[in-house]
């Protein structure tokens, strides 16, 4: 198989995970634990492929974050809907997610696009990922396990939060030393 196939590859993955989250609230309990597995595999698969085969966009990097947003979003709401954890929980596990899609909005609305084009996933971020998974297998799997997979997904998710928040300030440092400040 050629380079120009597997340049779609992790874009077909990234699409399939949007899928998933779309038919996950819909699907009946016994198929939750496989649609999850699915969509973390093709998680990790797709930023894998992508490097291994260097056909890495910022494009393609985009559609992967949203494609993960969806789909975590659409477990947390369905594990709340199905009473799996009380809804409270949500804006602790999306602390990294919300403090993104800030600076999302900010990088916009100063017309600093490029610069978020540039943001690299960090580690912090992967762990965050992780313990949300860990959060949903738990949910099916060890549900009286809840309570400590929810801590520590909310802890992870809270450390990812300052990590970008942390690069966020510095961006803005520099950005007001470079005399950009303005919108």
């Amino acid at each position: 198989m050629g380079k120009g196939y597997i340049r779609f590859v992790p874009n077909a993955l990234s699409t399939g995970r949007i899928l998933l989250a779309c038919i996950f609230p819909f699907s009946p309990e016994k198929y939750w634990l496989l649609i999850i597995l699915g969509g973390g595999l093709s998680d990790v698969l797709d930023g894998w492929v992508a490097r291994r085969w260097q056909v890495q966009s910022w494009q393609g990097g985009l559609l992967d974050g949203i494609a993960d947003k969806l789909f975590v979003v659409s477990i947390l709401i369905t594990f709340v809907s199905a009473g799996k954890f009380s809804g409270w929980w949500i804006p602790a596990l999306l602390a990294r997610d919300l403090l993104v899609a800030f600076t999302v909005v900010y990088a916009v609305w100063i017309r600093s696009w490029d610069a978020f084009k540039k943001m690299e996933a960090r580690w912090s971020g992967k762990i965050a990922t992780v313990g949300e998974f860990f959060l949903f297998l738990a949910a099916i799997l060890f549900p009286d396990k809840i309570l400590l997979a929810l801590c520590c997904a909310a802890l992870f998710s809270g450390v990812a939060a300052c990590d970008y928040g942390w690069l966020f300030l510095l961006e803005l440092r520099l950005r007001k030393e470079r005399g950009n400040t303005t919108p």
